[in-house]
């Protein structure tokens, strides 16, 4: 009687100890599958990678690069990188979208590439709804700072991973 509890106790615990880190991944999945993030910085008057784009959906995060050679025409073939996000990642991202206050904010702020000076932009859908913003390169409004902060560490890393 004693084996068959200890047994008992043992597998259950196991059971109990899968569940959990199951529970964990499905959350994390669960709430990135409400969001899809699109964040991208261009530079109009550029030759070269001129305009970067990061996707982020469900679990994964795509990074494309764009070869401008000139006047805005885009040259080559456009170069994708695809990497699973963490669950620390999205779990990130998620804490750091307030949609309702995003969704306020104007289309556009500042004067995103005037001179030459780039721009970024982020692009939010949730559900049915979706909304873009975009802002002068390396500024960022303060009602996404913490947002754009997370964005911007992962494109270095992709730039300093895959672009030459």
């Amino acid at each position: 009687m004693k084996k068959q509890l200890m047994l008992w106790m043992i597998l259950s615990t196991i059971f109990a100890m899968s569940c959990e880190k199951d529970s964990q991944v499905l959350g994390n999945e669960t709430s990135m599958k409400n969001y899809v993030v699109n964040y991208g910085t261009s530079f109009g008057m550029c030759i070269g990678p001129c305009r970067k784009e990061m996707n982020l959906v469900k679990n994964d995060l795509v990074f494309t690069v764009y070869t401008t050679e000139g006047r805005g025409a885009v040259g080559g073939v456009p170069q994708s990188y695809k990497e699973k996000l963490t669950n620390l990642y999205a779990s990130n991202i998620i804490q750091n979208i307030d949609f309702e206050a995003f969704k306020k904010l104007p289309e556009v702020i500042g004067c995103p590439d005037c001179a030459d000076g780039g721009a970024e932009w982020i692009e939010i859908i949730k559900d049915d709804s979706k909304h873009k913003v975009t802002f002068e390169f390396g500024t960022s409004p303060k009602e996404i700072e913490k947002l754009v902060q997370l964005l911007r560490e992962k494109r270095t890393y992709f730039e300093e991973k895959y672009v030459k």
